[in-house]
């Protein structure tokens, strides 16, 4: 694999979220969303197209997508979830040392 481009295992789109948001006025973009070019500038891009997307679709009036279920275990894991402090980061300021 290149190291330019993401490897993406496989089942991990179901942790990225849709470009609708349960937020009004609030639609996410990005490599990091779900679209078919996990990591990439291709992604990016289609991520952007995707939110411009649900833009127009609101500004016309029309529904929503359904948003993206979460799937249970996820919640589950994230339930149980213990955070860490980064490793390597010093001091208690904005800006990490």
């Amino acid at each position: 694999v290149p190291r330019r481009v993401y490897a993406a295992i496989p089942g991990r789109n179901k942790y990225r979220p849709s470009q609708t948001s349960p937020i009004p006025n609030f639609t996410l973009a990005g490599d990091w969303t779900s679209q078919k070019f996990l990591g990439s500038m291709e992604g990016a891009v289609l991520g952007g197209k995707l939110a411009a997307e649900v833009v127009a679709n609101r500004a016309k009036g029309n529904p929503d997508k359904p948003i993206k279920e979460i799937q249970q275990d996820i919640i589950d894991a994230a339930a149980s979830h213990v955070a860490k402090e980064p490793a390597g980061v010093k001091g208690d300021g904005a800006i990490a040392r």
